[in-house]
């Protein structure tokens, strides 16, 4: 070939030559579509809930219904710190089965552990109104499937109550839990109805992992507690109660169990979290709680207001406006953002809340 027809080519590759290749990473969006002080996060057909912050930041897990997929399952994803695309997906199984898998309750430690719940219902021939097995378990974060099964529900606590569910699990230290232990009904609000899920709170329960066989405890003084979570040392946790307007604080060296904030008339609190003295709670909103003669005690929660109280000072503070129907906030490691779920007509979607 003449050497002169190569120049033109050669100027041609030239022209299209690239840089270094793309390394790996995430590319996805790095920010919520909407950003300000109250931005949504995530925009699921179905129901995303139960968040929880990553350690030094580094991203929110939270519980995702796969809608995408024919098994209905309801998997983990989690999403950049300030929002933005999902950078990652573990479910039970890679493809669509004949089970419904659930991960839910998610709370992850330090170290790089995750606690939580995992339930499996059949799909055929029809979908159950409880699941069929479900346990609370531990797995290191880069594989939730290989879990440590610590309890399989529902279970007979130390008090001589029956769990049927569990919730609100955080980690104490890194060999215990604290969750809630919680009784499980399935009520028809009328003859033709579809059942409704009520789940409501026990007792507050510790959990020992640090042997071959857990060992459960339950904490005295917070029977019907409808809410945990851990304070500035793994000495003491807040914590509400069914029907009540109450914030309560618990001592485990001492023992001692004392009221740090009452909402009066605002309302029933529930959800309560606690980051930098300050606790963030549900409060009012679409909340009751009645005895049934038959199920017993029961308070049916469909969302409420966000409160904010410095435990210090009393001042109080409402995040985004009384109208809105929140549940679970859970404070960022920084303590100036929470995440939480809004309810609208039975879907939840995740939102970030900045806190002045």
């Amino acid at each position: 070939m003449n050497a002169r027809r190569l120049v033109p080519f050669c100027v041609l590759l030239g022209a299209c030559e690239h840089g270094a290749p793309f390394s790996p990473g995430r590319y996805g969006p790095d920010g919520p579509f909407n950003p300000g002080p109250v931005a949504r996060l995530t925009f699921n057909p179905g129901v995303d809930a139960a968040a929880a912050w990553l350690p030094a930041d580094g991203g929110i897990l939270y519980t995702a219904q796969r809608v995408d997929r024919a098994d209905d399952d309801r998997c983990f994803a989690m999403m950049p710190p300030a929002g933005g695309g999902i950078f990652r997906y573990v479910c039970r199984s890679t493809t669509a089965n004949d089970s419904i898998d659930v991960f839910d309750e998610a709370a992850v430690a330090s170290d790089g552990r995750i606690a939580y719940v995992r339930s499996r219902a059949h799909r055929f021939p029809g979908r159950p109104v409880a699941p069929d097995v479900q346990a609370l378990v531990v797995a290191p974060l880069e594989d939730p499937n290989r879990v440590r099964v610590l309890e399989t529900l529902a279970y007979l606590a130390p008090s001589g109550h029956t769990h049927q569910g569990v919730s609100h699990i955080r980690w104490l230290t890194s060999t215990r839990l604290v969750y809630l232990g919680e009784n499980v009904t399935y009520p028809r609000p009328c003859q033709f109805c579809v059942r409704d899920t009520v789940r409501t709170g026990i007792e507050i329960v510790t959990l020992d992992l640090a042997g071959a066989t857990p060992v459960l405890a339950s904490v005295p003084t917070t029977d019907s507690a409808s809410s945990v979570a851990v304070g500035a040392t793994s000495d003491t946790i807040y914590f509400t109660r069914n029907g009540d307007s109450r914030v309560y604080r618990h001592a485990f060296s001492s023992g001692q169990t004392a009221t740090v904030y009452d909402f009066a008339a605002v309302g029933i609190a529930r959800d309560v979290a606690f980051a930098n003295g300050r606790v963030i709670a549900v409060v009012g909103g679409d909340v009751t709680y009645a005895v049934d003669s038959m199920n017993g005690p029961a308070q049916v929660d469909r969302g409420g207001a966000l409160h904010v109280v410095t435990l210090a000072t009393g001042a109080e503070t409402v995040l985004g406006d009384m109208a809105s129907r929140y549940r679970r906030p859970a404070w960022a490691p920084d303590g100036a953002r929470v995440t939480a779920e809004l309810w609208v007509n039975g879907v939840a979607d995740l939102w970030l809340l900045e806190v002045p």
